[in-house]
């Protein structure tokens, strides 16, 4: 059986983005390089040891649901960076456990959200506001959809998206292809197969979302282009 979240922690070694600014909280044993001139590194991944009681602890916290499959990534690794570009996901670092994912439940969005079973657990590329679990129906596992919420509307309902991928293991699939594909091809090339590894996501409701996206990359790119 293919584990989805170690294709995504293979597919982002491989690419640039496994960097980060240097500060006194970072492990030793994470550091992959020297520190350059202006402070940043690459890091490597070292084998996770925060357990399911530590995520419950959290959920109790902050009266919040987290799908499985986003507790069984976090958890495999310590990592100090996920951002993909297009989204960003909570890092983990075991000398900070579990920090990034307490600051994203712990703001006025999220205090607006939440009670709503709206959950917030990472950031939208465009710096838009939050990538958010929609957990006001019941699935198994809380294996909820994801969309993203556009924080200038104050906690307001009227700035949920519509869902942009059916669940955080379809968003795996999809960042992990993403990042595999980047040194391939131009980055508004890759993002038209999320609807192929989406359909009911991605390749449905969130199709205006992405079309967005890679209308975005391709502008940018013929403006450096040119």
């Amino acid at each position: 059986m293919i584990d989805i979240s170690t294709d995504f922690f293979n597919a982002l070694k491989e690419t640039t983005l496994n960097k980060a600014i240097y500060t006194n909280d970072i492990p030793k044993e994470m550091m992959l390089s020297q520190i350059d001139q202006e402070g940043w590194f690459e890091w490597r991944l070292i084998k996770g040891t925060l357990t399911a009681v530590d995520y419950k602890e959290v959920e109790n916290e902050f009266n919040v649901r987290f799908p499985k499959s986003f507790i069984k990534w976090h958890k495999k690794y310590f990592f100090l960076g996920a951002d993909t570009s297009i989204l960003r996901l909570p890092s983990s670092n075991p000398n900070l456990p579990l920090k990034e994912i307490r600051q994203n439940l712990d703001w006025f969005i999220a205090s607006k959200l939440i009670p709503q079973k709206i959950y917030p657990f990472g950031s939208e590329g465009n710096d838009s506001g939050p990538l958010v679990f929609d957990g006001r129906i019941e699935v198994e596992n809380n294996e909820f959809p994801i969309r993203y919420y556009d924080q200038k509307f104050g906690g307001k309902m009227d700035g949920l998206s519509e869902i942009i991928f059916s669940s955080f293991e379809k968003l795996l699939e999809c960042m992990a292809f993403y990042m595999s594909e980047l040194k391939r091809r131009r980055n508004f090339e890759i993002i038209p197969s999320f609807f192929e590894i989406d359909p009911k996501g991605a390749g449905l409701t969130g199709i205006d979302y992405w079309l967005s996206w890679i209308k975005m990359q391709r502008e940018n790119y013929n403006l450096f282009e040119d």
